[in-house]
């Protein structure tokens, strides 16, 4: 099965933490402006890490879905943007179909499954879904992008070998590469504790088609 995906409202903020948790985070409540500007560039690149990680973007999106090559017999449509679907309209090969007539949406597991048959293409879904962000963000999410922009902010003033060094005018900023610990770089030899805990955290934000 292949879907395209056509975004018609873009999330209005992708950060899955604020600013004030990053801070309670790094346990630091003094701060100065230059040192907040590099706080939240560390969450826009440790939220966008946790996303490209999971495959899935989490922010609250309106979209258009387009399912081709659907698996003969499929009854389920597995959308791109979950949970908090709000489906506005569903057409199989160009007809209409309609919710608890014709499909039921899962809202944890994001799909549709179609009721009495089977899904047939091309199939096109215009919805909304995702969280609003970051005040929806689940708990373990938000502790996932504790723990990576806390690694970060950590590893940069260390100036461990897995960091790159970013200068704009007066502010630095490292940025921590996940990658480098995970495989034994830097010398680490093994995924640091932290990065295991942000591994099992993000588990249950993953989809496995494979397994369903």
């Amino acid at each position: 099965m292949q879907s395209t995906l056509v975004v018609i409202k873009e999330s209005e903020d992708d950060s899955l933490i604020t600013l004030y948790e990053a801070r309670l985070g790094l346990n630091m409540f003094i701060t100065s402006e230059s040192l907040d500007d590099q706080i939240e560039m560390l969450i826009g690149w440790t939220s966008d890490e946790i996303a490209l990680s999971c495959n899935r973007s989490f922010g609250k999106e309106t979209v258009e879905e387009i399912f081709r090559e659907i698996v003969s017999g499929s009854k389920r449509l597995y959308l791109s943007k979950y949970p908090n679907i709000v489906v506005e309209s569903v057409f199989e090969n160009g007809v209409e179909i309609f919710e608890d007539i014709d499909f039921e949406i899962n809202q944890d597991g994001g799909w549709l499954t179609r009721l009495g048959t089977t899904w047939s293409e091309p199939s096109v879904v215009n919805y909304t879904g995702g969280y609003n962000l970051p005040k929806e963000a689940p708990g373990s999410l938000k502790q996932a992008a504790v723990l990576l922009t806390r690694e970060s902010y950590y590893a940069a003033a260390r100036g461990d070998a897995s960091i790159k060094l970013v200068v704009h005018k007066e502010s630095r900023v490292g940025f921590f590469d996940p990658r480098a610990s995970a495989t034994g770089g830097g010398g680490s030899g093994a995924a640091t504790p932290a990065r295991r805990a942000i591994n099992d955290l993000l588990q249950g934000y993953i989809r496995d088609l494979g397994a369903m």
